[in-house]
């Protein structure tokens, strides 16, 4: 483990890492905490940010002047908060390394707006990428934590649809199950230095109060069945809580016959690849997910 990771580590379980909070508390919690960014923001040379507005997608588009592929990327947040500021070291050096722009759209939050919200909101990002003449095989979906989720369930929902799966998917610790096992939560929850078990626990309740919902294959993607969907990159780290939702989802759709790539490491935090260029961790995997994305 780099000493970056290490002292990564002990500023999320200092600033991020709460239990006992109710659902308001967590609410303004991680508002506060995700609704900022804790990096600068370093852009490749010759990769240019600018905003969308448009009826069907809002949010930001980082591109290389001639980009020959699309990236959808669902930012993380626990489907409560989050900003696509975070994400946009990440998604500059997508975009340089795959001679593409990135897509981050901005979507609806609990618990103002729960789900289903989110989820048609990301198909619709989808549609307008579709709109704009992209050919699925020249889109990936990508996403993180909630967004992880969020991309798992609309691989589901476009293929509900009728429609032609994008070129592959990448997962970052994707949140993927509404039925959490308390038994794996609390033997997790002393390693995980971003979030708690109550987290975990509070933030489905927001993200779902209808407890009907959860077990429906968009809130909860390890319960889909996965035939004709897209090759995955799925990431977990050992020491986290979400690791057993990514290892779920690998179960379920090898066994439908997907394919699926699986990085693991221990010691490292909850959705450890954003922290590109800053994490060496995080570079060393990029090279690995940019790999898997070329070879789709």
């Amino acid at each position: 483990m780099s000493l970056q990771a290490r002292l990564i580590k002990a500023v999320t379980k200092r600033t991020i890492k709460r239990s006992g909070l109710n659902q308001d508390q967590l609410v303004r919690h991680l508002r506060k905490v995700f609704n900022e960014t804790p990096v600068l923001t370093l852009l490749p040379r010759g990769v240019k940010l600018s905003r969308v507005e448009h009826p069907a997608f809002t949010g930001d588009r980082i591109s290389v002047q001639r980009p020959e592929m699309a990236v959808l990327y669902l930012h993380g947040g626990a489907y409560i908060g989050g900003i696509t500021k975070t994400y946009h070291n990440l998604a500059g050096r997508l975009a340089k390394k795959l001679n593409a722009e990135v897509f981050l759209p901005v979507y609806p939050f609990a618990p103002e707006h729960p789900y289903p919200a989110a989820v048609n909101r990301v198909m619709e990002a989808y549609e307008y990428l579709l709109s704009l003449g992209k050919q699925p095989q020249d889109i990936v979906i990508a996403g993180d934590s909630a967004g992880g989720g969020l991309t798992l369930a609309t691989l589901l929902h476009i293929r509900d649809k009728g429609l032609e799966q994008p070129r592959c998917a990448v997962t970052f610790s994707p949140a993927s199950n509404a039925f959490p096992d308390d038994s794996i939560l609390e033997a997790l929850d002393p390693s995980d230095a971003m979030l708690s078990a109550d987290i975990i626990r509070t933030a489905i309740e927001i993200y779902t109060p209808n407890p009907e919902d959860r077990s429906q294959p968009y809130a909860s993607p390890c319960l889909g069945d996965y035939t004709n969907i897209c090759p995955l990159l799925i990431t977990a780290s050992t020491d986290e809580l979400l690791y057993a939702d990514g290892k779920r989802v690998k179960r379920v759709a090898e066994k439908a016959g997907v394919k699926v790539t699986w990085i693991e490491r221990p010691g490292v935090f909850h959705v450890w690849p954003v922290m590109v260029p800053f994490l060496p961790e995080a570079n060393k995997d990029l090279k690995r997910i940019v790999a898997f994305i070329k070879e789709a």
